[in-house]
């Protein structure tokens, strides 16, 4: 007789936390003004600073609108931008979610099932909409669970992003580490879509749950373009965090970072932040590791920031060790990861930053705009303008410690080249979170819907 076990594979969620004081406000006011409501869906470590500008122009523009946080970064050192641009009292909706990326997704599915039905059942004449940012769990998450919830769907900020490589990525062992560097520069880049992990996934899917769709850059509308969405659905607006990068960057941080670690103060350094899944693979870890202790070894200065998911990974491999060692030497500094945007536009800006040695998406925006060089720990990159278009970054792929380490020597040797990156035109525009807000007031003004079936697109009237 065969043994049968139940399992039950449900985890335990927390409650979702609801503002249900500033949820009827806000809802009653669009109501009686008959406009929109914009919920900004802010979860991750860099929404904060994104949504800035949207959440400003919003309040400018009197359209009604809440922030819903999914809290799934619950850290404070990763949520620090919730206190730095006072977004404390404006969030309404905090979903309390926990775990790996199969439970998030399945928990950011079904409360925001819930929630989309709880605004329907109390406000249904009330047209609620999410505005999903870039590329994060939570862009393709709710915006499909909001679309199978209402048949409506959301807005989609940021959108077309798509990670493109250059030709020499294929043979950039057969080749020295100059040669490498400059064919990034002429090379013809093609798509490479499968990293970085799971963003491409999720702003793939996000454009396809999202009725309008606002691009940084025309490559991202072409990218759109070629996948098949309707020009008449996509506005070219420019950068997301432009914003909030050019508050803070005027702003005195709470410390001065070189008060933090004075050691900072002496010369230039490179300032290593890496975070990828991707790049949690047992040899890549190994290569960055190792290929930073080359360059310590070398005589560079190294500012390793520590992110929680190399973390793990380097106590995983074990290799740790390696950097307790390196910490001995006057050249390389551990520290914990930097709560505050200001103390990294602090250091970017000033005459001690050499490069940024990241993986991050966001940061690759962010030397563009602060006018400094930038290497990309990557094999392919979502923001392939800032070295196509403008060669103010470069790929280093951790292939081996020793060809990572070499180009990475490579450009912060050269100060010919690092010069030339720092001269580089700003391509991520100006006053994008004007134009974000002010097409979204003419949508309202215009009865726009927030989606359509294919003979709206097709131009019949058919009683739905």
């Amino acid at each position: 007789m065969k043994q049968v076990k139940e399992v039950n594979a449900n985890p335990q969620y927390l409650p979702i936390t609801l503002h249900e004081e500033l949820i009827q406000k806000t809802m009653e006011e669009a109501a009686k003004t008959k406009q929109w409501v914009l919920i900004f869906v802010i979860g991750t470590k860099p929404c904060f600073y994104k949504f800035y500008g949207s959440v400003v122009e919003a309040e400018k523009a009197d359209i009604p609108h809440i922030i819903l946080n999914s809290n799934q970064h619950y850290d404070g050192s990763l949520t620090y931008g919730e206190k730095e641009l006072d977004y404390a009292g404006k969030i309404a909706v905090d979903f309390n979610i926990r775990g790996g990326l199969a439970q998030k997704s399945a928990e950011l599915i079904t409360k925001t099932a819930w929630f989309a039905t709880y605004l329907k059942e109390k406000w249904p004449t009330v047209t609620a909409i999410p505005v999903v940012l870039g590329d994060t769990i939570l862009t393709a998450t709710v915006s499909t669970a909001w679309m199978f919830t209402r048949q409506e769907k959301a807005i989609h900020n940021e959108a077309g992003l798509r990670s493109m490589s250059p030709a020499i990525m294929r043979d950039a062992l057969s080749v020295d580490a100059e040669t490498f560097i400059q064919r990034q520069f002429t090379d013809k880049w093609h798509l490479q879509t499968n990293e970085p992990f799971p963003e491409q996934w999720d702003t793939y899917v996000a454009s396809k749950s999202c009725e309008f769709l606002f691009a940084p850059l025309e490559l991202n509308k072409q990218h759109l373009l070629r996948e098949g969405h309707p020009e008449n659905k996509i506005w070219t607006t420019g950068g997301v965090v432009v914003e909030a990068l050019e508050a803070k960057k005027h702003e005195k941080p709470t410390k001065s970072i070189f008060e933090t670690y004075p050691q900072l103060e002496h010369d230039e350094w490179i300032r290593v932040d890496i975070h990828r899944k991707e790049n949690q693979v047992k040899g890549r870890t190994e290569a960055i590791v190792k290929g930073i202790k080359a360059l310590v070894e070398k005589g560079h200065k190294v500012c390793f920031v520590e992110m929680n998911t190399t973390k793990d990974s380097m106590e995983k491999y074990h290799l740790m060790p390696i950097f307790e060692k390196l910490k001995q030497n006057k050249n390389f500094l551990y520290t914990p990861l930097w709560p505050e945007f200001a103390n990294v536009l602090e250091f970017y800006q000033s005459k001690h930053c050499r490069t940024a040695l990241t993986d991050s998406g966001g940061v690759q925006e962010d030397m563009n705009l602060l006018h400094k060089p930038c290497i990309t720990v990557r094999f392919n990159t979502d923001r392939p303008e800032t070295i196509m278009q403008v060669k103010n970054n470069v790929l280093a792929p951790p292939i081996t410690a020793g060809f990572f380490a070499k180009t990475v020597d490579a450009v912060c040797s050269n100060d010919a080249l690092l010069k030339e990156m720092t001269k580089q035109q700003e391509i991520y525009g100006e006053k994008v979170a004007e134009k974000f807000i002010h097409t979204i007031k003419e949508f309202m003004q215009s009865n726009k819907r927030p989606m359509s079936w294919a003979h709206n697109d097709l131009g019949y009237t058919i009683e739905e």
